[in-house]
């Protein structure tokens, strides 16, 4: 989520994040919990000071923290080191287009046409030159109806492939791609699939779901978490058994603190049953401002303490963490 949006329908939400470059990819051991993550704003000024105020609320560090950036944003690697240093491996959420203008114009096609090809270079070349593990979330929920890059797979797959290659030609090997679908396609023929870039251009495979309760509009209902993720990752599972899986951005409706606290421990005890997720996000943010759910962690009585006791949990970490 990078600004809040209404959606016309149920959706999820995106995120971006650096990693170092693929191993064999194996299935983590039954039970054994995967690494947790989450989307903090990346605030111009004081950022360290800001990001250190909401770890400290957690019981262990993130592996993974996530933002939000755009095409005429430059390679953020101040926010990247200062992640870095705080132990956690950064995941940047690229938007295909211009914050605050032109948000219905495709970029797909400039991007196709090579037009954007300095800006990736740039991008390519920082990244490489840090040399830290970096992941990048390329133009993410792209089944949805919400962005300008939606609807168009065929240019949107030329578009990955290009950009991806000049990555590749800067030999920024440390940037994993994510590939990161909608939970739900909307509208429903506007297929996820059609959007795989091949495996040889993808490192993760990730999606993107939220339970917005009951109270948020009418197509929406309180739903758990085998209800809202169960069938898209037993799909992705079977469709790309080779990648690694990421649950990239999730969140909880705060419309009652009781169910919230149940919610955040059965999703848990149901992603503990997945040996194939190896991290996933939390999108910490309240967005009741705009029309949207508070998914802050902390947004209700009891929410905290059952994800310390959940997803934040004390743990040897899975692959996440900055090491170069």
């Amino acid at each position: 989520m990078r600004n809040v949006r209404t959606r016309s329908a149920v959706f999820l939400l995106g995120g971006l994040v650096l990693l170092c470059a693929a191993d064999t990819v194996r299935p983590r051991e039954s039970g054994a919990p995967p690494d947790w993550g989450l989307y903090q704003i990346n605030w111009d000024r004081d950022y360290g000071e800001r990001l250190d105020a909401e770890l400290r609320k957690f019981a262990s560090p993130p592996a993974y923290i996530m933002f939000f950036r755009d095409l005429r944003c430059s390679y953020p690697r101040s926010t990247v080191d200062q992640i870095a240093d705080r132990g956690a491996t950064t995941i940047i959420s690229l938007e295909l287009g211009h914050w605050g203008y032109d948000l219905d114009r495709s970029f797909l096609p400039p991007l196709v046409a090579g037009e954007y090809d300095t800006f990736l270079r740039d991008w390519a070349r920082a990244a490489r030159n840090d040399g830290r593990r970096v992941l990048l979330r390329f133009g993410f929920e792209f089944n949805g109806d919400w962005f300008s890059w939606a609807g168009q797979p065929e240019l949107y797959v030329s578009a990955w492939r290009r950009a991806h290659g000049i990555f590749k030609q800067e030999g920024a090997d440390n940037v994993e791609w994510v590939w990161a679908p909608n939970f739900v396609d909307c509208p429903r023929d506007n297929d996820m699939h059609r959007y795989y870039p091949g495996d040889e251009y993808v490192d993760w495979v990730a999606v993107d779901g939220y339970n917005f309760g009951d109270n948020h509009d009418r197509w929406h209902r309180w739903e758990s978490f085998d209800e809202a993720f169960g069938a898209v990752l037993s799909d992705l599972e079977r469709r790309y058994p080779d990648k690694r899986l990421m649950i990239a951005e999730i969140g909880c409706s705060s419309d009652d603190a009781e169910r919230r606290v149940a919610w955040i421990r059965d999703a848990w005890a149901s992603i503990l049953k997945r040996p194939h997720i190896d991290a996933v996000v939390w999108f910490h943010l309240d967005t009741s401002n705009k029309g949207e759910p508070n998914f802050a962690i902390d947004a209700l009585p009891g929410s905290l303490e059952a994800f310390n006791q959940t997803f934040a949990a004390p743990r040897e970490r899975s692959r996440g963490g900055s090491t170069r």
